[in-house]
């Protein structure tokens, strides 16, 4: 039986999903990997079956949402386990294999998340959560679980009292990279396909619990660039998240009382306009806000003049620094980092993701952030979390 099924939904992001695609198939070449393709109107379907013809594309003549598309492909799984992918994902090579081996060893744990890292190399706070219930719920919203991080009460949202590169036991798995036992979904079944989008994973990762498993996060690393095929600014994003959260609460909690559902409908009213209102105005920022940086770019030499052109069309990036290096990054940028370089560009076929992504983590718990970069000879792209070039 093949060890592990990776599924993705994947929805005008077909740089990105290649980019993906290519991380997976260094951490595990043998997996069965289904993506599904909701409508995307960009070329996605015909690119990713030229590009991965062992994949197996399902193309959806309308968007499906995200529970239902990944219903579709857990229909065709044959793994073992299950590993729910976003699209805009980078696996570090040890990853997956990582999650196998646990998994195999704790047959208690239905479910396994994992380290995310922002393209910066933050930490992204929802590698693990607590169930949203009412009390969790309100006083993350207060705002009381930032200033006490460390108080089980006030902090248990995102569970901030745990040490981040320690294992812990979690109640939910984010669906950014949420890999499952497969006999777990056999007996709580897939995503319930109420949810359109935002949701599915916390009621997912609550059933399982539900039947008597554990789920538990395993410092094991991935870099999630959050979103990228969302528009955070519509009013119907505002809408489809917090909308998803009602029907959460609608479904497991409504029985405590009336007044209680009543009280949940207000808050999540006044977070729904407010979410909207607060991303227009970061978005607006943005658009007055000078955001280039000055980068640096470290690989194989006859990649250079490649870069270099790639670099004259970046909107964010300039003034390139050339570095030759390969294998070692901490050695290849070695007193190499000038105090104005933000950026920093690797090539990925002279470094392993788990080199890139330690080191940008490294970096990021010491204070210190960069744009993360990834350049590709052989698909010819340069990626960052704000653009493909």
């Amino acid at each position: 039986m093949l060890s592990v099924s990776v599924i993705i939904v994947s929805y005008k992001v077909r740089y990105y999903i290649e980019q993906c695609l290519n991380s997976v198939l260094r951490s595990v070449p043998d997996a069965q990997i289904l993506v599904v393709d909701n409508k995307s109107d960009d070329g996605s379907v015909e690119y990713l079956r030229d590009k991965f013809p062992q994949a197996e594309i399902i193309a959806n003549d309308f968007n499906a949402g995200f529970g239902k598309a990944n219903n579709m492909a857990l229909a065709k799984a044959m793994g073992r386990y299950v590993l729910f992918l976003n699209p805009d994902t980078v696996v570090a090579e040890r990853t997956i294999p990582g999650c196998i081996g646990y998994m195999d060893e704790h047959p208690e744990v239905g479910a396994v998340g994992v380290r995310m890292q922002y393209g910066n190399g933050r930490f992204a706070l929802e590698s693990r959560r607590s169930l949203p219930t009412p009390s969790v719920s309100f006083w993350h919203m207060t705002g009381l679980g930032k200033l006490f991080p460390g108080s089980k009460v006030f902090g248990k949202y995102h569970c901030t009292y745990f040490n981040k590169d320690m294992e812990c036991q979690i109640d939910v798995v984010s669906g950014a990279y949420m890999f499952v036992r497969r006999e777990a979904l056999d007996k709580v079944g897939g995503f319930d396909e109420a949810f359109f989008m935002y949701g599915e994973d916390i009621d997912l990762s609550y059933r399982i619990l539900q039947a008597g498993y554990q789920n538990r996060y395993l410092p094991l690393p991935i870099v999630h660039y959050k979103g990228e095929s969302t528009n955070k600014t519509s009013y119907r994003y505002a809408k489809v998240f917090y909308d998803a959260m009602l029907i959460f609460f609608n479904k497991h909690f409504k029985r405590y009382s009336r007044l209680l559902e009543l009280l949940v409908r207000l808050v999540l009213g006044f977070r729904k306009v407010g979410t909207f209102i607060g991303q227009n105005i970061h978005a607006h920022s943005r658009m007055l806000a000078d955001y280039t940086e000055d980068c640096l770019y470290v690989g194989r030499k006859e990649t250079f003049a490649h870069v270099e052109s790639l670099i004259k069309n970046s909107i964010y990036l300039r003034n390139l620094q050339l570095v030759e290096g390969a294998d070692d990054v901490g050695s290849a940028l070695h007193g190499r980092i000038g105090p104005e370089v933000k950026a920093i560009v690797f090539d990925t076929d002279a470094f392993s993701y788990d080199a890139i992504l330690y080191w940008m983590y490294g970096r990021a718990s010491e204070g210190k952030h960069y744009t993360m970069g990834l350049y590709s000879a052989g698909t010819g792209h340069l990626i960052t979390e704000d653009e493909v070039i």
